[in-house]
């Protein structure tokens, strides 16, 4: 064993697991905190190294103390052994045979009586029994596991506890160590802006967030988004759930509209730009399928169609228009009956895509779904002074009802229809529409940056 560095992670980290990186000061905080406090608690914005740091301190912990365990968990095994386990593999790598011991997908033997165990927070009941009076609980994603396994790990009466993730959420663990239960824990915050990257034009740090990265959320977000505040600096907004758009940005949307038609009534700025159309297809009877069809960022038309009209009777209200404008790019939503919809168009000839929203995002570590991806792009034109909408009262109604989340993983999700409903709002079909409206081809590309 090493039990000169037993107080001293830091020098351990340096001097047996230097060939794998040397810790920079935030990572060094950690490490120094994890050795003097019972507690440790780091909110931290995304790709900060606190994984590095949290492996580390597991190989600091077994191999400086007899009897040593180490409990490792997140929300899900994956997410432990995809990171933070892959850090572990590096830093023992990095010791060569300086160290004993062997690492399986989710084990670090050293021997019977020091060994290091990852588990999900799927059950608490997976966590009973590992008792020593040196056990090191370490929680990764910590914003993201239940309260109720928190308090199994407690029971374990753990000598050391480290939680790591990222501020994402208004309830747990991980939010009340920064808040109700301060006095228990020692905290710490890791902003991008404390990355080595800042300070460094060249030979930057891989995987730390780098100044470009910061500039592409700035961007995205905008500095007041929650999830700039959470994401970028480190901290816990003041709420979460939010609106996905503003009056202040639709009635901008709005004035815009109003102001090109009256500076080029005839369209001639765009004449050069081609046709977009997004189709939506009710789904209830209440609904009511619409057509909406953009050139540019402008919506030139916006058309609900009447109620109770079959998928083929939509077909041929669509190619109607596609046809007077020579749309080359109809998007409809291709799910649930909108797929008889698609089917009944490509069979008229026209250049229709069907959208499965429900499906895969295009940005997968940033959304939950291909709609919530969609919607982002369309608040994003709309706060960046881009897009411009008809003063349409549905359509703003529609708009400013939509609410998105962002999961315990960093994914925005946006409201499901059927919780709007609970709420006593209807369906945004003109809203869905428009979203669709603004895909690209080909791939179905996302709006992405201003022309």
């Amino acid at each position: 064993m090493f039990a000169k560095y037993k107080n001293d992670p830091v020098g351990f980290v340096r001097d047996i697991l230097g060939a794998a990186g040397k810790a920079y000061d935030k990572q060094v905080e950690i490490l120094k905190a994890l050795a003097k406090q019972p507690r440790v608690s780091v909110a931290a914005c995304n790709s900060s190294g606190k994984d590095w740091a949290a492996a580390r301190a597991i190989v600091w912990w077994l191999h400086t103390r007899p009897n040593a365990k180490v409990v490792v968990t997140g929300p899900t095994l994956r997410q432990v052994r995809d990171i933070l386990w892959h850090e572990l593999r590096l830093a023992v790598a990095a010791a060569g045979d300086a160290l004993p011991g062997r690492i399986t997908e989710s084990k670090y033997v050293i021997d019977d009586n020091r060994f290091a165990i990852a588990f999900s927070s799927n059950s608490h009941h997976n966590i009973q029994g590992f008792h020593s009076p040196n056990l090191l609980v370490i929680v990764t994603e910590a914003q993201g596991v239940k309260q109720a396994y928190m308090e199994a790990l407690k029971r374990l009466n753990p000598a050391k506890v480290l939680l790591i993730g990222n501020p994402l959420s208004h309830e747990g663990e991980l939010y009340e160590s920064h808040h109700a239960k301060s006095a228990l824990y020692h905290q710490i915050t890791i902003s991008a802006f404390d990355s080595p990257n800042f300070r460094r034009k060249r030979f930057r740090v891989p995987g730390l967030v780098t100044p470009e990265d910061v500039e592409h959320h700035r961007r995205d977000w905008g500095e007041d988004s929650p999830l700039y505040i959470a994401s970028v600096l480190g901290q816990f907004p003041d709420a979460l759930d939010d609106s996905l758009t503003t009056r202040h940005y639709v009635d901008r949307a709005i004035a815009r509209h109003q102001e090109q038609a009256e500076a080029d009534p005839e369209g001639e700025e765009r004449r050069g730009l081609p046709y977009r159309m997004g189709v939506d297809v009710a789904r209830f009877g209440d609904n009511e399928s619409v057509i909406c069809i953009r050139r540019g960022y402008r919506v030139e038309r916006l058309i609900p169609l009447r109620r109770g009209l079959d998928n083929m009777q939509v077909a041929d209200e669509v190619k109607a228009w596609a046809d007077a404008l020579e749309v080359p790019a109809v998007f409809v939503d291709g799910t649930g009956l909108g797929a008889g919809v698609v089917d009944r168009l490509s069979q008229l000839g026209v250049p229709v895509i069907g959208v499965d929203c429900g499906g895969k995002a295009r940005r997968p570590a940033q959304f939950a779904d291909l709609r919530a991806e969609i919607f982002w792009e369309v608040a994003r034109l709309l706060r960046e002074d881009a897009a411009a909408i008809p003063n349409d009262p549905v359509l703003v109604g529609q708009l400013l009802a939509l609410r998105y989340d962002v999961s315990s993983t960093g994914r925005i999700r946006l409201e499901s229809k059927s919780k709007l409903r609970k709420r006593g709002v209807a369906s945004p079909d003109r809203a869905d529409a428009l979203a669709l409206a603004f895909m690209e081809p080909p791939s179905l590309q996302i709006w992405w940056g201003r022309p």
